[in-house]
């Protein structure tokens, strides 16, 4: 089983560097590395025609990030593509190895990420994957094992600059495209770029895809409930405490409340 991990970039050599040695230190024996240059003036271009590795580096001009990763799709020869952007890194070296194990039933595979920004927060894949889900947020390619020939059949949207990858993961769902979560961590993505500093421009473009894909009905349901999520207060830490002590039997469960609510009595007197 194949793997091709594509990287396209422009003007971001420290990104390029970081990606590609993570890349380069899998310990896969079957997977290419694709490296698609914008035309960048910083170094970028010399650093990628230093690499020495199985696959393709190229650089040339382009219309947007989605009109480059069409491009690399057709220069890639995996029977699964992952694009890994410029700056994101694999978890562990042992990711393809893992990934090759288990590849090739499902049409799309996605792992757990780590979102590296202020601080670091773990995503685990959707199991199963849902419209609510995809309406609510979406999946990180960074840790995504697409078919090739399904990427080649339906390339990436060039008219959105931004929301393109999520637009696909969506619409191929829709269509019945197989999915499966893979139980380990894929990728580390670090929080910047285009579409962290653009975030209106994600709610105009997945509102268009939304309007395109989802009847009115549907829509309007779980728009709704995608609002009381957002409106649940968390539990305190004291709460979750006290609903599990409910489960105990009476005894065990007053002298468990009486001790939680003891070490909260203290915590606010001192």
């Amino acid at each position: 089983m194949k793997i091709s991990v594509i990287t396209v970039v422009y003007n971001d050599l420290a990104g390029l560097k970081k990606t590609a040695e993570s890349v380069l230190s899998q310990t896969s024996a079957d997977f290419e590395y694709i490296i698609l240059d914008g035309e960048s003036t910083d170094g970028t271009v010399e650093y990628m025609n230093s690499l020495q590795f199985r696959g393709k580096k190229k650089s040339q001009s382009d219309s947007g990030i989605y009109n480059a990763m069409n491009t690399a799709v057709k220069m890639a020869e995996g029977d699964y593509c992952l694009f890994m952007n410029a700056g994101d890194t694999f978890h562990d070296n042992k990711v393809l190895d893992k990934a090759a194990q288990i590849l090739g039933k499902a049409d799309i595979y996605v792992g757990n990420t780590i979102e590296i920004g202020e601080k670091k927060m773990e995503f685990p894949a959707p199991n199963p994957l849902t419209v609510g889900h995809l309406l609510k947020t979406s999946i990180y390619h960074q840790s995504t094992f697409t078919r090739r020939s399904l990427l080649l059949q339906h390339p990436y949207n060039e008219k959105h600059r931004i929301v393109s990858d999520w637009e696909f993961f969506f619409e191929r769902w829709l269509e019945g495209c197989s999915y499966e979560k893979l139980d380990f961590f894929v990728s580390n993505y670090f929080l910047g770029g285009f579409s962290f500093e653009h975030r209106d421009m994600i709610d105009v473009e997945r509102q268009e895809v939304i309007d395109r894909l989802i009847p009115p009905r549907v829509r309007e349901y779980y728009e709704s409930e995608i609002k009381k999520l957002k409106i649940i207060k968390p539990k305190s830490k004291l709460e979750e405490k006290i609903e599990k002590a409910m489960l105990l039997p009476p005894v065990s469960r007053d002298l468990k409340i009486l001790r939680n609510a003891f070490k909260a009595l203290m915590k606010d007197l001192f």
